[in-house]
């Protein structure tokens, strides 16, 4: 049986060839609009919860007046009046998808492309309430950078330090709340190599890049918006955390909402898995999640016209744009970045922060070799300290780089913690601690004073134990230290200390 499909192209036009690759792929998008008069769409997909469906759309039409839109409204499979509230909907410029059943919540971007999208695409469950200037504010941040490829906003119930408590008692509140909050302010802009989506702005050629339908369908539900971002970043974009735009999740993921506790965990096992199968190894959480909060609260401003950051060892690059963002707030926005690993496995996703030729790898020792005395403001090292074969030999080698005025944050694993000490009681079962130089504070702020290093320490991270454990340990500290069970105890529950060691101008 012979089939043949005859397209009519005789009405479009063609996309206009570039050098630059974003350029092309935009020239693709533009060429490809379908005649859209509307520069954003905004998909709402639901299923059921017409309550929260009815906030949604509500939010959508009351708080994005300033912006040219076009809705997209999902029904996936809804067994309530989900339907005929979106048919009822007073919107000139809607279409509807009514999908009879629900298959999956990837299935619906399975029925339709991306000749439906606008220049923005935004993607909203039914459980987001937009506030004012959510959607003006996201644009400006799209429109900065051409090589930015998508924006999500801050707000509320949500992971990833992407959560902003705002205090309201009602939707009125919330919306005066929110109104004070949503000021575009480029200082409050940050790149992160993880993002998850709720809200998201998309540029339509970057979803041309990464591929459609924008899930990867092979992922067991969640980890889905963190591959999302890592295509993204390997796309040659960059993924933005609006901390100028709030927006409210109505749904209590802490208690998981919705959703038995045991499938949750079942997900999060598996998606986590699947991340590193499709990663070559890369964990979404263990090398992306290292922020560096305690080094920020005492970063400086370089002196030097041209900042310079370097990270040592910061697994997919996570504390290097902790710093460039945080330089932000001094109106610095931008740094040059640069990457030295002895892991392979981390060096594509550190060149989508530093860039093709400035990251290096190779052992330890070769720090030095790769980059010039004296030229550099920031360096962090992401690895304890201690867990480096000569700790003081690196701290020197990482010295010389510095700038004057320059700044270099280490932290040492603490080698008398909980877990040594149960292990010493006879509870083998927690010797899980990795090998590192056996230091303890006190040794290790003599070695760095002997040698002249001017060391600030910053602050201690401990351990987070359920309060039965907790007690366990209060209760042997009373027993075995006397009056010194309180230090003991405080001891025992740090995970590692920060310092900075400050070079003089």
């Amino acid at each position: 049986m012979q089939e043949i499909y005859e397209i009519d192209t005789s009405n479009k036009k063609s996309a206009i060839p570039a050098e630059d690759i974003l350029m092309g792929r935009k020239n693709f998008a533009d060429a490809n609009d379908n005649g859209m008069d509307s520069d954003v769409t905004i998909l709402i997909q639901a299923y059921n919860r017409l309550e929260k469906t009815k906030e949604c759309v509500s939010s959508v039409l009351k708080y994005t007046t300033d912006v040219n839109y076009d809705l997209l409204l999902v029904d996936n499979g809804s067994t309530d009046d989900t339907f005929e509230y979106f048919k009822a909907i007073d919107y000139p410029k809607k279409r509807i998808i009514h999908i009879t059943k629900n298959v999956s919540a990837v299935y619906p971007n399975l029925c339709f492309d991306l000749s439906w999208i606008a220049k923005y695409y935004v993607c909203l469950a039914n459980d987001i309430v937009v506030t004012p200037q959510w959607l003006s504010n996201m644009v400006k941040v799209a429109e900065s950078d051409d090589r930015i490829g998508m924006v999500n906003p801050v707000g509320s119930n949500m992971s990833n330090l992407q959560q902003v408590n705002l205090q309201f008692n009602s939707l009125d509140e919330m919306e005066a709340e929110a109104g004070k909050f949503n000021v575009s302010d480029p200082t409050r802009w940050q790149e992160r190599l993880r993002l998850i989506t709720l809200g998201t702005l998309y540029k339509k050629e970057c979803l041309y890049a990464i591929g459609w339908p924008i899930s990867d369908v092979g992922f067991y539900h969640d980890f889905g918006d963190d591959d999302i971002t890592f295509r993204v970043r390997r796309a040659g974009y960059k993924a933005i955390l609006a901390g100028d735009t709030w927006i409210h999740h109505n749904h209590d993921f802490i208690h998981s909402e919705d959703r038995d506790p045991e499938e949750l965990n079942r997900s999060l096992k598996i998606g986590r898995q699947n991340f590193k199968d499709k990663y070559f190894g890369i964990d979404a959480w263990d090398d992306v999640n290292n922020f560096i909060p305690e080094y920020l609260n005492v970063l400086k401003p370089a002196n030097s016209q041209t900042k310079s950051i370097l990270g040592v060892d910061v697994r997919c690059g996570t504390p290097i744009l902790e710093i460039k963002n945080r330089l932000r707030l001094y109106n610095i926005f931008d740094a040059d970045c640069y990457a030295f690993t002895r892991l392979g496995k981390y060096f594509i996703d550190l060149q989508t922060v530093c860039g093709a030729d400035r990251v290096h790898t190779g052992s330890i020792d070769r720090v030095k070799d790769c980059f010039e005395e004296n030229s550099l403001d920031y360096i962090v090292i992401g690895e304890d300290i201690n867990s480096y074969p000569e700790p003081l030999k690196l701290i020197q080698d990482a010295y010389r780089l510095l700038k004057s005025g320059g700044q270099l944050f280490v932290s040492l694993k603490n080698v008398y913690d909980i877990f040594t000490f149960l292990n010493i009681i006879g509870n083998g079962r927690n010797n899980n601690q990795p090998h590192v130089v056996n230091y303890s504070i006190e040794q290790f702020m003599n070695a760095l004073l002997q040698n002249g290093f001017n060391t600030q320490y910053i602050t201690a991270r401990q351990y987070n134990l359920l309060p039965e454990a907790q007690k366990y340990v209060n209760d042997c500290m009373s027993q075995l230290a006397g009056d010194g069970a309180q230090e003991s105890a405080f001891r025992l529950m740090v995970d590692r200390y920060f310092f900075v060691i400050n070079k003089p101008q």
